[in-house]
């Protein structure tokens, strides 16, 4: 029974697509079950009906459900699904990155950042920010940065954001914070004076987080590779789990970090 329970949610895209739709939107009609999958009608309630066979759903009216089981089933199989979507749509860019500066309770959750894009900038701008970054920050009313490498728009980029008054904190390694102070002088004096910023520097030089920016409305990721080297890529969501989930790995950060005065 427990292979064939792992063959019903697993073998079939259409099933597993249902069952992940009815632990998020609750009991659903066949008509909105349908709206959401591609195929034929007679395709779709084939699924329906194994699924029904397997106890997993149950129809109540004109609306199916997960039973019982179905649920307990699903709680523990739904992080396992999204952390392979997440990994499986970009294999090759998450088996060659470091991850080891994320704490082990968020890369079991790595799941919780949804549909990701990956931003790959070509040679003549390998050194700016994505658009969607620079997008999100005309907006946004908070922003929590981390960097480890020295990013040559940052410090205009955050001149910008304590000029319009928004809510941030800026965590960069103890060498990105001396070149922004010593290099910067006009826009560091901005930031630090902001009475809506914080400013931390973060001493553990062999992080091997590149970047994380969490805004009110995306996540962005970038991580060196298992060879230590930066390349630009970086990881992007505009889910509301993603954003926690950033949120969570800045606040780790932020524990070792010390406040400039």
């Amino acid at each position: 029974m427990t292979n064939e329970l792992i063959g019903t949610v697993f073998l079939s895209e259409k099933r597993k697509s249902i069952l992940l739709m009815l632990v998020s939107n609750g009991p659903t009609s066949i008509d909105d079950i349908k709206d959401s999958l591609t195929g034929t009608t007679s395709a779709i309630m084939a699924q329906i009906k194994i699924l029904l066979e397997q106890g997993l759903i149950e129809q109540i009216d004109d609306e199916y459900k997960l039973t019982y089981i179905g649920k307990i089933i699903l709680k523990k199989i739904r992080p396992l699904v999204e952390t392979l979507n997440v990994v499986e749509e970009n294999k090759d860019y998450w088996e060659n990155r470091d991850l080891s500066s994320i704490p082990e309770r968020l890369l079991d959750r790595i799941g919780e950042l949804g549909d990701v894009t990956i931003h790959e900038p070509d040679l003549s701008h390998l050194f700016e920010p994505p658009e969607e970054l620079l997008t999100s920050f005309n907006k946004t009313t908070h922003v929590h940065t981390f960097y480890s490498y020295f990013c040559p728009s940052c410090p205009c980029n955050y001149k910008y954001l304590a000029d319009r008054g928004v809510k941030f904190d800026l965590m960069l390694t103890r060498a990105v914070y001396e070149r922004f102070k010593d290099e910067f002088a006009e826009q560091y004096n901005i930031v630090k004076n902001s009475k809506n910023s914080n400013l931390y520097i973060y001493d553990d030089n062999d992080v091997k987080q590149g970047a994380l920016s969490v805004t009110d409305d995306l996540l962005l990721l970038a991580f060196f590779s298992k060879g230590g080297v930066f390349d630009h890529k970086k990881v992007i969501s505009f889910e509301e789990s993603a954003k926690q989930w950033g949120l969570e790995l800045f606040s780790h950060y932020k524990e070792k970090a010390e406040l400039v005065d």
